[in-house]
């Protein structure tokens, strides 16, 4: 699993939309990324505008949700404000199927400081490779800031796994397949990670197992 930083000038999004609701925004960070799929985006973000009597609402309306549910959650004295927000990817959205469709899925950072764009993504070698090919495709010009191997804490289960068994329970949490009722199926999320159901089915019970023998046994 790899970590991929870029950063991108917020006139860039010019080039798709004058007088962009970006330009608006002075710090805007996503503290808790919660969902992203085709059915929701739901997220836990702190923002301030340049302009005090731009609202969330404003920047929304202008925005890429459908049914939008917006709840502040504190609001500091010089007027940065934390709010949950989530709703409905429109399909059109180039940004949503940019997101979807090479495999891997957003990750920390995803910030706007000083007019400059900063996000993460988490993938493969081959899903890192196609999402930069379709941000150039697009002709967005930006900087990658770092890309590693994505770490875990030295006490974190995950590192009891093999880097396979971590894409594949790490991806499988992530899409949903652990929710009630599930938002994604084994056949699906092995499309997606790119190999045949049964190897993905091997490597989530073998993660599956490792995980469980460590907190059955440390209990």
């Amino acid at each position: 699993m790899r970590r991929l930083v870029i950063e991108i000038d917020e006139k860039e999004f010019e080039k798709y939309e004058e007088n962009s609701p970006l330009n608006q925004i002075k710090n805007y960070e996503i503290i808790h990324l919660l969902r992203v799929d085709r059915e929701e985006f739901a997220a836990i973000i702190k923002i301030e505008f340049k302009d005090p009597s731009y609202t969330i609402y404003n920047l929304l309306d202008r925005g890429n949700l459908e049914k939008i549910r917006i709840q502040l959650l504190e609001r500091d004295k010089s007027g940065v404000g934390t709010y949950f927000v989530s709703g409905k990817p429109e399909r059109e959205d180039v940004g949503d199927e940019l997101m979807l469709s090479f495999g891997g899925y957003l990750s920390a950072p995803f910030e706007i400081r000083g007019g400059r764009i900063k996000v993460g993504f988490l993938g493969d070698n081959q899903q890192i490779k196609t999402l930069l090919g379709e941000i150039e495709k697009i002709g967005v010009s930006f900087k990658v800031v770092s890309l590693t191997d994505a770490k875990f804490s030295p006490e974190s289960p995950l590192n009891l796994l093999t880097e396979k068994q971590r894409e594949v329970i790490v991806s499988a949490f992530e899409h949903g397949y652990y929710e009630t009722p599930r938002r994604i199926s084994s056949q699906e999320l092995a499309k997606k990670l790119k190999m045949k159901s049964s190897t993905l089915v091997e490597h989530r019970r073998k993660a599956e197992q490792r995980l469980l023998s460590k907190i059955i046994k440390e209990n």
